[in-house]
């Protein structure tokens, strides 16, 4: 594919090849055209591994950035370590109002400064995906302690661009009051679900600002590839 090739344009976002990372620059930005009522603007580079897990850049901090991680998911390997004698038991959830309710508990208990930093862009997607959950297009696994609800992980399915059947890794969120080895364990149980019940491909999008998630994914064996710019808002 050819250097700046669209690859899509919709409603929602309008996406380029740059071929390699080091070509998004803020002059790349401000060169496209990212028309007016498109959301979010997108690069597509090569996969790679950045230095210690996350991605590093000199880009001005004039938008809300997320990068989708991915790889083909029998190249990920589960992170953490599985205790023997577990205390952690994983479950799906019993019905999609279990799998909303534990999802707005700690998808969406963000501060108003948080909710402000992830920009408008990012609030109407997660409306979306709220709707997802609802509908049961998203699937769930619960974590629990002594019938305490210590961990979620969660994905969607759908097609890439190429045609290729993937999976989102949409959410995990782990109760860090967990001693380590219970948090390893749960962690292991969640990113082993996310892999066995995956498509062919696997994706995962973080914040440039979040180095832990980005981390994460780096030690499941996940790359960024793509690059998402979105205007700060309210």
């Amino acid at each position: 594919m050819k250097f700046l090739e669209k690859m899509l344009h919709n409603d929602r976002i309008i996406m380029y090849n740059a071929g390699d990372f080091s070509n998004v620059t803020d002059e790349l930005v401000a060169a496209v055209n990212w028309p007016k009522g498109v959301a979010m603007l997108s690069f597509n580079f090569e996969p790679f591994a950045p230095a210690g897990g996350c991605v590093k850049h000199i880009l001005k901090n004039d938008y809300v950035i997320r990068y989708m991680f991915g790889a083909k998911t029998s190249d990920l390997t589960p992170v953490g370590k599985e205790m023997k004698s577990s205390t952690i038991v994983a479950r799906p959830p019993k019905n999609t109002n279990e799998a909303l309710s534990v999802t707005r508990a700690t998808l969406c208990k963000d501060s108003a400064s948080k909710r402000k930093q992830k920009g408008p862009a990012y609030r109407k997607e997660l409306n979306r995906y709220l709707a997802g959950v609802k509908s049961g297009k998203v699937k769930s696994v619960l974590l629990f302690k002594n019938s305490r609800n210590v961990g979620i992980a969660s994905m969607m399915d759908g097609v890439r661009l190429d045609g290729k059947k993937s999976s989102t890794f949409t959410w995990l969120w782990l109760d860090k009051r967990l001693p380590k080895a219970e948090y390893g364990d749960a962690l292991f149980k969640a990113t082993k679900w996310a892999k066995e019940n995956a498509q062919e491909y696997m994706g995962s999008a973080n914040f440039d600002y979040d180095k832990e998630a980005q981390k994460g994914d780096s030690r499941f064996g996940l790359k960024p590839y793509r690059i998402y710019f979105a205007h700060k808002g309210k």
